[in-house]
């Protein structure tokens, strides 16, 4: 199997991080391309996006939670998905959370890119606005947050770690205020899944 995908891309590190989680990493041929500039990604993913999987000559899979979902059918001793019909919907939630997050602040990161005379403070506020109630929300509901690892806390280190990639300069702190996220995290990045497959620009 062949893995088109990003080191900067939130939804690419989600299903890179499944992938060693469920010690698939073997199987897989793993392709790094700029979404961007790469030639042919149309052809593979009609969307132009990352994370792109290629089965075979005649299967393609494209979108991260597809992607995932799928590669979950190849380990059966290991679930990233629960078993009870509650935990996997709330496991599903924090993914949903997760990735919609991501997505904000590619908004705000794009709007602060602008020039300065262009750029809408109104849209940065509005993205900071809704980043900032998504950490208050998983703060507030962190008892969604299991220890056993599962597709939902992935998603949600994916996004946590999104902010610190695109925010080195501390100019989106958002741990004080969230201890119980903060203490969460520092642990989850440590995990071998996450250190190998830390975002960086190309």
């Amino acid at each position: 199997m062949q893995l088109y995908y990003s080191h900067y891309s939130p939804f690419s590190r989600k299903v890179r991080i499944v992938i060693e989680e469920l010690g698939l990493k073997d199987q897989f041929e793993f392709i790094q391309i700029h979404p961007e500039t790469h030639r042919h990604l149309s052809e593979i993913n009609p969307l132009g996006q990352v994370p792109a999987l290629i089965l075979n000559q005649k299967e393609i899979l494209f979108n991260s939670k597809l992607i995932c979902e799928y590669l979950s059918t190849l380990k059966v001793n290991k679930k990233l998905y629960p078993d009870d019909r509650i935990e996997y919907f709330k496991s599903l939630r924090l993914q949903a959370l997760s990735d919609s997050a991501v997505r904000y602040i590619d908004r705000l990161v794009e709007e602060q890119f602008k020039p300065e005379n262009m750029q809408s403070s109104e849209k940065i506020q509005q993205c900071r606005k809704t980043i900032n109630e998504c950490l208050d929300w998983l703060e507030k509901h962190f008892d969604n947050i299991n220890h056993q690892i599962s597709i939902g806390e992935i998603s949600v280190a994916c996004f946590l770690d999104y902010i610190g990639f695109h925010f080195r300069d501390g100019r989106f702190e958002w741990k004080s205020q969230r201890p119980n996220l903060a203490n969460w995290f520092n642990d989850f990045k440590q995990r071998p899944s996450m250190l190998s497959t830390k975002y960086h620009s190309i």
